[in-house]
């Protein structure tokens, strides 16, 4: 294995190396044509609400561009960790689906309302950016830092913006097609047309893909880890009269594919949560239920063995050994797996320029978002925790919501140009679209029903402006005051599974139960067993044996966030175009309610802020005949008020969202490209990252610092930060052949990914089974554009070309206070591909 890497980086020399993403296809700023002097075809960006040339901007940003997209079989949001120092995602809740986008430490906590990195579609903010969205695009923008002035929803850790293609002035378009191994058939195209002449103009735009998955789920011949989905866009610009533009975005995605293979990992016996659990049930319901020999939990029958907590955890013992004999890319589950997306976007941009330096901006936005699936949390039969969500008994939609969004932006120049400034409103309501919930069957027999009805509104004010002193040196900042409630309706509903009614009313009329009268013993049964009222927030549990305390009712709860927020920052170029940067930053995320607290704790979580300090370097350089692009950011960061989910004590132990801790995170990040020659590019990203938390003081009872408590409550603050190795660096080369235009260009380049260890928890003391080692990855590609000088374009590619072996996400809950079981989502094997591609029009030139 060491051969290959040993090759690649004496290739490199010893410069760090990334390909490039300068391939900007629209209208850019005059300044451009002096970076095309120096041999870099530069790019337009949006990083801050208008377009600039990147290395104008005194933003950590980094952007890819259709061809980089284009390089591999189908684009999957983990692949930007690749070309984007500081970036990690990482797949969630056991589905490769519902990704978490970590920048510079700062991501998602499960339970929490908001992200710290928000996606968008087109400048509109959305809760999902998957497979299947990233076609047709202009580019793909990641900003690292608080965004914390002149985006619609402020975040404390960055943004990755989707920015698709709009209607052009000329007919064109194109077609491609793909087609690798596990059965890759991919295929897109786009045609725009000017309806009437600078006018109206149209464009329509599509994405289809199918590959076989590449775990086999030997229980039932199914194959995981699939791709399967259909995508369609529609755009229509108006243009009344000059200076008038009415553009409108309208993309629908549906994914319907096999579900993620959760590969059974791990299991410790000795935990807290389950075995108890099992022997509570097996002694109330004795009799009522048995284990067949998948492993699953049904209503008894005769050959089965019955249900007890040695019985049970010999059989997830006994699972776990077939796994291991098996390897990854197998599973046997008898649960159902899918999942199924449906979102909508509907974004409408209009810009007036009131005159040749003032223009005024509106951006509505409409977001509908579907979301139908089941999973195996626990990656075992028998549903220690099965996240069937749709596929439980009575179970409806996972997410059912909507968005409205509105945003309004005038912005100019004053001053014979020297001053840049904005001001904006914006605001936004997330809200249920109709009945959803999350269900799940936990610790064998108990169906548990989740219904939380969240509706958020988030209204903001804001300004920001830039002014030249002197031509080459700037001072910029912003201001932005930013309101937000929550309105929360929830409750959860548990009830046994259906076929333990009998053997409840034995134990209620024995001794054990009390030696209840029979027409009191049957209510109780008739209460435990009550249907549940899915997708409803109302009373419950009345009588039921699980409900010891009272029935649990509808829980409604508001709250409201303020936060102002801004930045400043000055900028200093050099007559030679180099640009020095240092601003100061600060970003904020709303706070939230959870469902239920102990006694005496305020069920209200508050927002979390945090305040960056970053200096960085954008340059350009020529020596001769070679060029040098070196764009680099050192930060520190002061996160304060960190939301994490975590367990508070109590006479019943509850887990809920609270601030638990501040930290300290410091970084540098670079981005580096050189020609060395003409048609060799190499390229390279680096990010080093530091985050800590700042410490606790220790608990003496249920330390959560303590792998060995069985009772755990609060935050231990010697854990890792959830998904941040400590350094990443990417390496890749691109060389075009010297061949006449008439054959077209020949390259061929590849990319080489590495990264230290990284926690998948914001448990790693208490389960260091989260923790990936570190790995390396190599993904090779080689294109020929105009074959033979004609508008057609062929590629091959080839990922993960070693066959490494690593996890995208993790399942977590061995600690000896939780259940004990580990469940791992590991990345795809080496595959590869061919791609074909057809151009007419105004895209043929």
């Amino acid at each position: 294995m060491q051969n290959w890497k040993s090759i690649l980086f004496a290739g490199a020399a010893s410069v760090m190396l990334v390909q490039p993403a300068f391939a900007y296809q629209g209208e850019a700023p005059a300044a451009e044509e002096a970076t095309d002097n120096i041999g870099l075809n530069d790019i337009v960006v949006t990083a801050r609400r208008q377009e600039e040339r990147l290395q104008d901007v005194p933003v950590a940003v980094t952007v890819l561009t259709p061809e980089t997209l284009e390089a591999k079989g189908t684009f999957n949001p983990v692949d930007l960790v690749q070309v984007t120092p500081g970036l990690n995602v990482t797949a969630s809740v056991s589905d490769r689906n519902n990704l978490t986008y970590t920048i510079r430490g700062q991501g998602f906590s499960f339970g929490t309302v908001f992200p710290a990195v928000i996606t968008y579609f087109n400048e509109v903010p959305i809760a999902r950016l998957t497979q299947g969205q990233f076609f047709d695009l202009q580019n793909v923008q990641v900003l690292r830092g608080p965004q914390g002035v002149n985006f619609g929803r402020v975040t404390d850790g960055g943004n990755v913006m989707v920015t698709p293609q709009t209607p052009k002035e000329d007919f064109g378009g194109y077609l491609t097609g793909k087609l690798g191994s596990y059965g890759l058939r991919t295929f897109n195209g786009a045609i725009n047309v000017p309806i009437v002449e600078d006018k109206v103009l149209a464009r329509v735009a599509f994405e289809t893909a199918r590959r076989s998955g590449f775990t086999t789920n030997v229980a039932n011949g199914q194959k995981l880890d699939d791709v399967k989905y259909e995508s369609f866009r529609g755009g229509l610009t108006l243009r009344p009269v000059e200076g008038l533009e009415n553009t409108t975005i309208v993309s629908y995605q549906r994914t319907h594919d096999n579900g993620t293979a959760v590969v059974f990992a791990g299991f410790n016996p000795a935990a807290s949560g389950l075995a108890p659990a099992i022997g509570q049930f097996s002694f109330l319901f004795s009799g009522a239920y048995g284990i067949d020999p998948n492993g699953s939990v049904v209503p008894f029958r005769a050959g089965l063995t019955p249900l007890s907590a040695p019985a049970y955890i010999a059989s997830l013992q006994s699972q776990l050994a077939a796994q291991n004999a098996r390897g990854i890319r197998q599973i046997s589950q008898v649960d159902p797996t899918y999942s199924e997306r449906k979102n909508l976007y509907i974004v409408n941009t209009t810009t007036a320029d009131l005159s040749d330096n003032i223009q005024i901006k509106n951006v509505f936005g409409y977001v509908r978002e579907r979301e139908d699936e089941a999973s195996n949390f626990a990656a075992s039969n028998g549903a220690a925790v099965l996240t069937c969500h749709s596929a439980c008994p009575g179970g409806l939609l996972f997410t059912n919501q909507e968005q409205y969004s509105e945003e309004l932006r005038i912005s100019g120049q004053a001053f014979d140009n020297r001053l840049n400034f904005s001001l904006g409103a914006y605001f936004d309501e997330q809200r249920p679209a109709g009945p959803a919930e999350n269900a799940t069957i936990n610790v064998a027999i108990l169906n548990r029903v989740g219904v939380n009805n969240i509706t958020t509104k988030s209204r903001a004010v804001y300004g920001s402006l830039e002014y030249d002193i002197t031509d080459n040196f700037s001072v910029n900042g912003g201001l932005r005051y930013t309101r937000d409630t929550i309105h929360s309706e929830q409750n959860t509903y548990l009830s046994p599974m259906d076929g333990g009614q009998a053997a409840l009313f034995n134990f209620l009329t024995g001794p054990f139960g009390g030696n209840l009268p029979p027409a009191i013993a049957n209510q109780v049964v008739a209460a435990t067993f009550a249907p549940i009222p899915h997708g409803q927030c109302v009373s419950y549990g009345a009588g039921s044996v699980l409900y010891a305390s009272g029935p649990g009712n509808c829980i409604v709860r508001d709250g409201k966030f303020n936060a102002t927020t801004w930045s400043a920052g000055a900028t200093y170029k050099t007559d030679g175009g180099q640009m020095f940067y240092g601003k100061v930053s600060k970003g904020y995320r709303p706070g939230g309610v959870n469902g239920t607290a102990p006694p005496g704790v305020d069920p209200a979580y508050q927002p979390e802020t945090d305040i960056s300090f970053e200096v960085g370097v954008k340059a350009d350089f020529r020596f001769d005949d070679v060029f040098l692009r070196t764009n680099l950011a050192a930060y520190t960061d002061r996160y304060k008020d960190i939301q994490k989910n975590v367990v508070l004590p109590g006479p019943v132990p509850v887990s809920s969202v609270q601030n638990v801790n501040d930290a300290r995170i410091k970084g540098i990040e670079a981005e580096i490209t050189l020609i060395p020659v003409q048609g060799l590019t190499l390229g390279g990203t680096f990010a080093y990252t530091d985050a800590k938390f700042d410490k606790l003081a220790p608990i003496v009872v249920g330390n959560p610092c303590d792998p060995t408590q069985t009772t755990t409550v609060g935050f231990c603050s010697d854990n890792r930060f959830n998904s941040v190795p400590k350094t990443q660096y990417s390496l890749t080369l691109d060389y075009t052949l010297p061949l006449d235009d008439k054959l077209g260009q020949v390259s061929f380049g590849g990319v080489l990914y590495h990264q230290s260890s990284v926690s998948y928890s914001d448990t790693s003391v208490l389960n260091p089974q989260s923790i990936e080692k570190p790995f390396t990855t190599l993904d090779l590609n080689l294109s020929w554009k105009n074959v033979g000088g004609q508008p057609v374009d062929l590629g091959l590619f080839v990922t993960n070309v070693t066959k490494e072996v690593y996890r995208i996400g993790t399942n977590n809950l061995m600690q000896n206070s939780s259940l004990g079981i580990l469940g791992n989502i590991y990345a795809a094997p080496r595959m590869w591909g061919a791609s074909l591609k057809y151009r007419f029009g105004a895209d043929a030139d």
